[in-house]
Parts: structure tokens; C-alpha cells; sequence
């Protein structure tokens, strides 16, 4: 069968580039998802979000190489595999990143990509997310309180304009998640246009010499070739440079030890991968205001009963509705630091130490200078990528996340916080020096799920794609849309400017086809 246009990955991106593009009733488009079509109480229900992101029936559940310089640790890299992709099972944030972010992307050489030019299709974006402000609680109130008693601004909202401490907004509605795929497919729904289908997998681009012109799929039947005019590429920064490298897209260098023909010499795919790394202070709670009574049995399955019959109720909780957007470097700018509030010590309660009343607090280096790269290490395209974010490479990344570590002890002192707050669990009270605080870091640090950059756009030799028109360079019939293509990591959480790629991108791909 042939298409007009295929979008690989019905994620964030995806969701967004093939409600837009099915727009023209002469675009025959397909929307592939590998995973299934998430039908299923842990995604809509808010508060289903860690069981959601831990099921291996819609998460990926990649991991990282061991990493270098945090004690030789693999990470999880948790991604959406399902319809929606990871805004199907990620913590419903709704952040849209600091003006400044997309003005540096058009000081990169990305060219209509500036604040002023994004603004709009942000705009829209958010008037089809429709992100909501979430009740909030006494843990809650107490936090951006105790923000307020250090000197910083409290706000309503924030969203990473501007600095201090507040509620997020949270892709919540009508007391479900609010997901890609309820916001943009449910908007395309009914286009005899577009066809959506969910488990199938990619395994190559098919082509000739430069050119691409289908897929190499693989269904419940067995494998299936599908052809078309163009193909945009919506899998992420782990699984867009991954379909590109197994189809000859990437370092000649490195493609050409493993047998795979190189079609575009492309030394930029799989590089500059980053992400943001976050650490944990955990404190016990001398009163019961986090959501521990709630998540334990049996009265997790009350909860879920209520909300099920009612869409009210704790179920339409994510868990940390607030935190806050902070500039603890030296000079003005943008926040360089974001905070989230956690009102338990983990979700699922798998170890003692999490078992009880308590909260967690972390805290994130929003423009990290490590980098990293994605691999692969042979011409199978159902290995896993090699995932190598060098986490904490740099000096500048590990001095910030332990005076960040810092600031969240000063933090638990104010005395709105300190009405509650009992015992330190992490880093725990022992520990004092720079250097025992790098130690925790090393050895807890996890990453907060952001990973972007490894087909990034512009136009210097690492650029991958073209800013202008989503094209990848120096191939025909092919595009990006997705995370991977950030030159730079936007300051927060990254699935609304995802979202934006999608949309804007989408914009640039139709006025080609």
C-alpha cells in the first residue's frame, strides 16, 4: 500500500505533525505507533502515572551504558510506546520553556525558530492541551510558602517564564490525562484522510541511494513493506537517530564497520545528546499530608473506584503539582535551576526506606554542558541503541546539582516547611563536605526523562536537519519532527515544546509536500 505522507511515532510530535497534515483532504496520511492504543485505566487516570511509566506494555524501558563519572551506573531512560508516546505516561507537566531557549536555537543558525516566531503556534498548542492548574493541599501550600519565606516570588502557575515557586499547570482534563492522542487525534477523528495504526514497528527506511521512499515494517503478521511519498520521522531523541543510523544516515565512519551502506554521510546523528539529570532531597513527614494513606492497599483501590465513577477525587492527582523555576548562578538571565515537589517518598513504596508519610524534593540543572551520543553496535535493527548521555561530564553540572542540594536543605528549614518535616533520609544528616554531597550525587542522581538533541537542526557540519523545512540533509523524501532535533535543551520540561516541534514542523513539511 501506498501513502502520501507516513508519520513514525504517534508520540508528542507525531500526534501533533499528522493532525495538521491530514488537514488537506488530498494528504493521504498513516500514523504508525508500536505500541498498543493505551485504552487502559493507569494512563487516563493521573494518578496511575508510575504504573503507567513502569509497564513494559507501554514504555520501551531503554537504559543507558554505564555511565562514567556517576559510578559506572546504568540509567533508565524510560520512552512511550503507545498511542501518545510519552505523554501518554509521563507526569502531565505542562512547561513551555523560557523565551530565551528558542532565541538561542535561531542564534544557532535556526532560523524561524525564535521566541517571536514560536509564540503563536505555542499559543495554539496550549489552546488544544488545554493544561489546567491543579488543586492544591498543605504539603503543596507549604512548599511554595517556605519559597516564599527565602525571598523568592510566588505565583498562581508557573511555567518557566518566570522566576519563583508555584502550582504547574498539568495536561489534566476533565479529570483525566490529556494525552497527544486525546488532545490531536481526537481533533482528527473521522478524517477519511488519515489512518491511524498501533503495533508496528519500524524496522528500516527503504530507498534508493538518497532517496526514501517507504518503511520496512514489522506487524503482528509478519514483515510488510510500505511505500511512500514522504516519511517524517516522529520517534524521539532514542528512536529517530536509531532508524536513521540502520538506514545509512549517520557517521560513514561508523555505519561502514558494521555493514550498513551509507547513504548520507551525517556525523551529527547521535550526537550531542543531553538531558537533565535531577537529585533528591527525601525528608519523613511528622504529619500525614502526603499521599502515602491514599497509595497503599487497600486504599488505593478506593481511590481508583472514586475516580473511575466519578473522574474526582485523589485518581486526578499526579503528585507533585508544584515547584518552581529559580537562578541560583551569578548574573540574571533565565532560571538555570527548576525544582519539583513530590508528595511522597516514591509511588510505589517498594523499598522500606519509602514506606510512610514524606516527601521528596528534587532539583534539576536546566542547561547542562555534558554531552553525550547514541550508537549502535551492528546492522540488526531490533538491537538496542547504545545510550550514552555522559551525565556529569562537566564540572559546571556537578557543581550545580550539589549546591542545589544545598539550597533544598535551606529549603526544608524555613519554617512553613519545618512544621513538617522530620527526619532527613537523603542525603541524610551525615552528610556535610562538597565532597561527600558529589558522592550522593553520583551515586543517586537520576535522569528526570528529557532526552533531546541527536538530529539537531541548523546549518553547521553536526546539523542534521534543515530549520526551514524539517528535511534531513542531503536525503530526499524525508524529514524530522521530534525532541531530537533541539540544538539545545530547552530550560524544563520538554513535552509542550515537543508538542510545538511537532506543530510548527509540520507547518514547514506541508508547504514542501
Amino acid at each position: 500500500m501506498s501513502w502520501d505522507v507516513i508519520v513514525v511515532g504517534a508520540g508528542s510530535a507525531g500526534c501533533a505533525v499528522a493532525e495538521r497534515l491530514s488537514r488537506d483532504p488530498a494528504c493521504r496520511a498513516l500514523l504508525l505507533e508500536a505500541g498498543p492504543p493505551g485504552r487502559h485505566p493507569f494512563i487516563s487516570m493521573p494518578a496511575g502515572v508510575a504504573k503507567a511509566i513502569a509497564s513494559p506494555r507501554f514504555n520501551w524501558h531503554f537504559e543507558t551504558v554505564p555511565q562514567a563519572h556517576m559510578d559506572g551506573r546504568r540509567l533508565y531512560v524510560p520512552r512511550g510506546k503507545v498511542l501518545g508516546g510519552s505523554s501518554a505516561i509521563n507526569a502531565m507537566v505542562w512547561v513551555t520553556g523560557h523565551a530565551s531557549d528558542y532565541d538561542h536555537w535561531a542564534a544557532s543558525g535556526c532560523d524561524g525558530w525564535s521566541w517571536a516566531e514560536v509564540k503563536p503556534v505555542l499559543d495554539e498548542v496550549t489552546r488544544v492541551m488545554a493544561p489546567m492548574i491543579p488543586e492544591s493541599g498543605p504539603a503543596y501550600d507549604a512548599f511554595v510558602e517556605a519559597g516564599g519565606q527565602m525571598g523568592y516570588h510566588v505565583h498562581q502557575a508557573i511555567e518557566g517564564q518566570a522566576e519563583g515557586f508555584g502550582l504547574f499547570r498539568v495536561n489534566v482534563k476533565d479529570g483525566k490525562r490529556h494525552s497527544t492522542a486525546r488532545a490531536y487525534l481526537g481533533r482528527a477523528r473521522g478524517r477519511a484522510n488519515l489512518e491511524v495504526k498501533t503495533g508496528i514497528e519500524v524496522l528500516r527506511l527503504t530507498g534508493d541511494g538518497a532517496r526514501i521512499d517507504g518503511l520496512l515494517v514489522m506487524t503482528p503478521s509478519g514483515e510488510e513493506v510500505l511505500s511512500a511519498g514522504h516519511v517524517v520521522l516522529c520517534a524521539g531523541a532514542i528512536g529517530t537517530p536509531h532508524l536513521l543510523l540502520h538506514a545509512g544516515i549517520g557517521p560513514a565512519a561508523q555505519l561502514r564497520p558494521l555493514g550498513i551502506p551509507v547513504r548520507a554521510d551525517l556525523p551529527g546523528v547521535g550526537e550531542n545528546l543531553h538531558d537533565h539529570l535531577e537529585v533528591k532531597v527525601k525528608h519523613r513527614m511528622t504529619e500525614p499530608l502526603s499521599l502515602w494513606d491514599h497509595a497503599k492497599f487497600p486504599n488505593n483501590l478506593a481511590v481508583g473506584a472514586q475516580w473511575l465513577f466519578t473522574g474526582r477525587g485523589v485518581g486526578t492527582q499526579q503528585g507533585l503539582e508544584a515547584g518552581a523555576f529559580l537562578r541560583l548562578g551569578a548574573g540574571d538571565g533565565a532560571p538555570d535551576t527548576q525544582l519539583h515537589f513530590i508528595n511522597a517518598l516514591a509511588f510505589d513504596g517498594a523499598t522500606a526506606e519509602d514506606r510512610g508519610h514524606g516527601f521528596a524534593i528534587d532539583v534539576t540543572q536546566l542547561q547542562p554542558e555534558s554531552r553525550g551520543r547514541l550508537t549502535i553496535a551492528s546492522n540488526n535493527p531490533r538491537e538496542r541503541p547504545l545510550i550514552d548521555p555522559n551525565y556529569l561530564a562537566e564540572e559546571a553540572d556537578r557543581v550545580a546539582l550539589r549546591e542545589g542540594l544545598k539550597m533544598l536543605r535551606e529549603l526544608c528549614k524555613q519554617p512553613a516547611m519545618a512544621a513538617f518535616t522530620g527526619e532527613e533520609l537523603r542525603p541524610g544528616p551525615s552528610v556535610t563536605s562538597d565532597a561527600a554531597l558529589d558522592a550522593v550525587v553520583r551515586a543517586t542522581a537520576d535522569s528526570i526523562y528529557h532526552p533531546v538533541g541527536t538530529a539537531k537542526m541548523g546549518t553547521d557540519a553536526r546539523a542534521v536537519v534543515d530549520p526551514a523545512t524539517m528535511g534531513v540533509h542531503g536525503v530526499a523524501g524525508l524529514s524530522v519532527a521530534d525532541a531530537s532535533v533541539m540544538p539545545r535543551i530547552v530550560g524544563g520540561n520538554t513535552n509542550a515544546p515537543s508538542i510545538v516541534i511537532g506543530a510548527l514542523g509540520a507547518e514547514k513539511i506541508a508547504w514542501g509536500l
